[in-house]
């Protein structure tokens, strides 16, 4: 017999912190008047804008967990919807690839991005019926040369064309062990094969075109700021060897593409080369601001508080939970969106965490303490000493943070966050603050 879940276990569920809503999802939030800027419009509006047979490259970047899945599925939503009124536009057709899903992102490089975003053109233009897909003449011929470069004992050796490229993705992903032979396969017919994922791009904007139903194609290609962040021989790392060393390739897809970033790469040194090569560096998708300015106080009225409580309410109405059930006091409350930052991932996290320390609603301050303690003292686990002194200077709003090394690692793993009105400003993780090494730094020597 199936019991209906109880109300604690229903909003545990509607609370998965690594969910990405759809704009029609009932529990979606629109956070663009407390972020600072409406970036999916002004993408938007870019790409319609540009020249379709000028391709054009944005960046989406934000902090790990912000939203920039959910807010790239609302983009998607609105570019394959027709505009009307004065300069009315037809849709386009978009081609959505989840890097992370696909590939490793503790070792990820370009060839390996490259043969996915072959494997998923073949197979979504296909089923869009835009372009040739799997009877790409260029690409059939590019596989046949991989047939014999790939390692004897890869279960991609004998595939065919239609499914090869999907099979060489997850031999990609699942044999580290051969990832380094068969990257080297790639890389000999590298310019082959970018050749031949262009040529397929462009015979599927013209096909799209002549139809005379949609302005042609878009890319987007998220999870690629998920990519882990490690030290590699020779003084870069495994962003700066995808996004910096590898720009111009990224940059020659023949189509209109959008890549997510990690946010610490807009602060790195190199990123003058990026911008050079890519465009206009568009603005990160921030934090929701809990205050109104670097300046402000932070209150239960903010505007950026109320939006929390808005992505709440909406996780409530879903569960079928009264808002007003849901803690066991309003300043209970109003210490979990507090203490999230505005970083709605980390707002799910501590509803859930809390939901697991209580036996039924409502959550408690004491479970809601537990909840953001746990995560302090994860933490606490990984700040190395050296990032302490560092942190304590954001524990005031600054309006800059230093370019080097230690500060992109502090933005990449959300020891300090970006927030946005008008000009950007920085601010420690409310949750560094409750650890006590953090306090301890602070005091004052006889005090």
């Amino acid at each position: 017999m199936n019991r209906e879940p109880d109300a604690i276990t229903r909003l545990f569920r509607t609370c998965d912190p690594n969910e990405s809503l759809k704009p029609d999802d009932p529990r979606y939030v629109n956070c663009d008047d407390v972020r600072g800027e409406k970036l999916v419009e002004i993408f938007a509006r870019d790409l319609r804008m540009a020249d379709p047979t000028k391709p054009l490259v944005k960046l989406f970047a934000g902090h790990r967990g912000v939203g920039k899945s959910s807010e790239l599925l609302r983009l998607q939503a609105l570019l394959e919807q027709p505009t009307s009124g004065e300069g009315a536009r037809r849709p386009f057709k978009t081609v959505l690839i989840k890097a992370d899903e696909s590939l490793d992102l503790n070792d990820l490089d370009f060839p390996d991005l490259l043969v996915l975003v072959a494997a998923e053109l073949q197979k979504q233009l296909g089923t869009q019926n835009a372009g040739p897909g799997t009877q790409s003449v260029s690409l059939r011929a590019i596989w046949n040369d991989f047939r014999d470069l790939v390692p004897s004992d890869a279960t991609v050796k004998e595939a065919e064309v239609s499914v090869g490229f999907a099979k060489l993705v997850l031999d990609i992903r699942n044999r580290p062990n051969a990832r380094k032979q068969l990257r080297e396969a790639i890389e000999l017919h590298n310019t082959r094969l970018l050749a031949a994922v262009n040529d397929l791009l462009r015979e599927a904007n013209v096909n799209l075109r002549q139809k005379g139903d949609c302005e042609g194609l878009v890319l987007i290609v998220d999870g690629l700021d998920h990519l882990v962040r490690r030290d590699l021989e020779g003084g870069t790392n495994t962003h700066e060897r995808l996004f910096i060393h590898r720009c111009s390739q990224l940059a020659s897809l023949q189509a209109h593409t959008i890549y997510t970033v990690p946010i610490s790469l807009y602060y790195s040194p190199l990123s003058g080369q990026l911008q050079q090569t890519i465009g206009e560096f568009n603005i990160p998708l921030s934090m929701i601001r809990l205050r109104e300015g670097s300046r402000s106080e932070l209150t239960p009225a903010t505007p950026g508080m109320k939006k929390m409580w808005e992505i709440l309410d909406k996780r409530c109405a879903r569960a079928n939970v009264n808002i007003n059930d849901l803690f066991d006091s309003p300043k209970t409350g109003h210490y979990v969106c507090e203490m999230s930052g505005g970083h709605p991932r980390h707002l799910l996290m501590f509803i859930q965490a809390a939901c697991g320390a209580v036996d039924a609603l409502p959550i408690t301050r004491v479970a809601a303490e537990r909840a953001v303690s746990n995560y302090a003292n994860s933490l606490f686990r990984q700040i190395p000493d050296d990032f302490w002194p560092k942190l304590r200077k954001f524990d005031k709003p600054q309006k800059d943070i230093p370019r080097d090394d230690v500060h992109q690692q502090m933005l990449f793993l959300l020891h300090v966050f970006e927030y946005m009105n008008a000009t950007p400003w920085y601010e420690v993780n409310p949750v560094v603050r409750t650890i006590s090494k953090f306090a301890a730094g602070k005091r004052r020597p006889g005090r």
